[in-house]
């Protein structure tokens, strides 16, 4: 019987150091503690403030659009981050990082900040439409 055990031990050991030096040989691996959700639930109304936003500022980069296309005659552009007279491609790539900035910043913002996030953007854009308006840069639906 002691001899079973003992080829029993043996067979276990030489079993167990193969596995035991695989998981040293293993670099250690960082595990994050938070998991992130299947899906970003959104009420109504963060859905409808997000859609307004796109709209105003599709509207805004058109009005934008067509004063470059016209080589902003009399009008110059009063976004720091675009400069006085952005070219269209310059336009439209700062309304794309606009985009995705502000609707990424309200998919990762808390539920209860969402809706001011969101209409604080589409607020900027509506007063920016306006301003626009006044100068009588017509109102382009793109």
């Amino acid at each position: 019987m002691a001899r079973i055990t003992a080829v029993f031990l043996v067979l276990m050991a030489s079993h167990a150091i193969p596995a035991a030096a695989q998981q040293l040989a293993r670099p250690p691996m960082l595990h994050a503690g938070a998991t992130l959700p299947a899906r970003i639930s959104w009420r109504a109304s963060d859905v409808a403030l997000a859609g307004a936003f796109a709209v105003a500022l599709a509207i805004d980069a058109a009005q934008t659009r067509a004063l470059a296309q016209r080589g902003w005659q009399s009008y110059s552009e009063t976004n720091p981050i675009l400069g006085p007279r952005p070219s269209v491609g310059q336009v439209n790539t700062y309304t794309a990082v606009a985009a995705l900035t502000v609707l990424g910043a309200a998919a990762a913002a808390p539920a209860r900040v969402r809706p001011w996030l969101l209409a604080a953007a589409l607020a900027v854009e509506a007063f920016t439409i306006a301003g626009n308006a006044r100068q009588g840069v017509a109102l382009k639906f793109p």
